[in-house]
């Protein structure tokens, strides 16, 4: 019986580490985490997000999660101004062109998971749980 138990509690834990994409970091216990994951072909080199230095990111990876007072949102998708190098070429996300303002909003508390993809010179960002208002 006592096998059984460690076997299933062993299975578990293998289990639930293997749905989770996203190094755990357990110092950071801020009120709103965010990691990365790189969807595109292409390594983000000086992967930058809102200012904050993220730093490089291999093609079909994640990062920790980083710390991070607030995130802005539009219609469900991250609306900060993101950065990086890929081939010696800048691509960014800067002209986003979201067609109104009227689904902003700015979390400050949550667990995010931001997957990033890259066509031409252009970084999309993507929150499959993002917050809405």
């Amino acid at each position: 019986m006592f096998r059984k138990l460690l076997f299933l509690v062993l299975l578990s834990i293998i289990i639930s580490a293997c749905n989770n994409p996203v190094e755990q970091d357990p110092v950071n216990d801020s009120k709103l985490q965010i990691a990365f994951q790189n969807n595109s072909q292409f390594e983000l080199e000086n992967f930058t997000v809102s200012e904050k230095l993220i730093g490089n990111i291999k093609p079909g990876s994640s990062t920790k999660y980083f710390a991070f007072e607030t995130i802005g949102f539009d219609s469900g998708l991250p609306d900060e101004d993101a950065s990086a190098n890929t081939n010696g070429i800048k691509v960014t996300n800067h002209y986003r062109n979201y067609w109104c303002g009227t689904e902003k909003f700015t979390a400050d508390s949550g667990k995010y998971l931001i997957e990033i993809e890259v066509r031409d010179t252009v970084l999309f960002l993507y929150c499959k749980n993002a917050p809405r208002i």
